[in-house]
């Protein structure tokens, strides 16, 4: 317990350097405050704003606050590996290729190496199962040019790396909605049946991978998580009480409204 407080005491001190994290009323808290909370609310999603440094300084320090806090229960998903490289995934972590195999293979994104590769590393380094939990990109775009029906038509090879179909996205729910409207034209669904296929593959290869005791950190786009919608939206059985949201907002569009939408907001400096 003491070795705890004191790990608490130096990521709350790196937390003031790096990044402001407040509550629903606007209250800066310290970053052992949520580690603490994370035994009543196993899953935590981290809603990123790609690209932002505090945002990726922070998803390294949750990781490695959950390690060492919940040391042999803690998984990592994240939204930046499709399902279909698990298996490349699975065979880096075992040291059956190198890492430039790995960094080939693996279709990482253009940010990696600075903003993904020390939470991939560490991960890698202590032991942490890495889930590659999005739908192949591939199966996403031909949703957004032809439909969700077009799902139908893939093969059995392919469907085990979706949710399982079939697949209804409720085009009404907040989140999706928004998104309609940020659209030109008001018109065109196929957006959010994308985002809906994304969302719902990373739900089913998440709860696939919650056992009991499973301490689950998912790092994702913020839209995937917001309003505990999106992902959540689509789990079968795990209860959203047990769900901890951080969401990333940019210090000039906070409002209390906004506050409210997460468990807890990361602020950054608007760019």
């Amino acid at each position: 317990m003491l070795l705890f407080c004191l790990l608490v005491l130096a990521f709350g001190s790196q937390a003031q350097e790096k990044y402001k994290i407040v509550d629903q009323a606007g209250r800066e808290v310290a970053l052992g405050k949520i580690i603490a909370e994370v035994e009543s609310k196993p899953l935590v999603f981290f809603g990123e704003l790609h690209g932002q440094a505090e945002a990726h300084a922070l998803e390294l320090d949750l990781l490695t606050a959950m390690h060492q806090r919940y040391p042999g229960r803690v998984k990592l998903g994240m939204e930046m590996f499709e399902a279909d490289v698990q298996p490349i995934v699975n065979e880096y972590f075992q040291g059956f290729i190198q890492e430039k195999s790995f960094e080939t293979e693996s279709r990482i994104w253009t940010n990696y190496i600075k903003d993904y590769k020390p939470l991939v590393s560490y991960a890698k380094s202590n032991n942490i199962p890495l889930l590659a939990t999005n739908v192949p990109r591939r199966y996403a775009n031909s949703v957004y040019h032809q439909g969700l029906t077009v799902l139908d038509s893939l093969n059995t090879y392919a469907k085990q790396y979706i949710a399982p179909l079939p697949l209804q996205v409720d085009t009404t729910l907040s989140i999706y909605a928004e998104m309609l409207q940020m659209m030109p034209d008001h018109k065109n669904a196929n957006l959010v049946y994308a985002q809906g296929v994304k969302d719902a593959t990373m739900a089913h290869f998440i709860e696939e991978n919650l056992q009991e005791r499973t301490i689950f950190l998912h790092v994702n786009g913020a839209y995937h998580s917001k309003r505990k919608e999106g992902i959540p939206t689509f789990f079968k059985q795990y209860p959203k009480e047990k769900i901890l949201v951080i969401q990333t907002l940019k210090s000039a569009d906070v409002t209390d409204e906004l506050l409210k939408e997460a468990d807890y907001s990361l602020i950054i400096e608007s760019m």
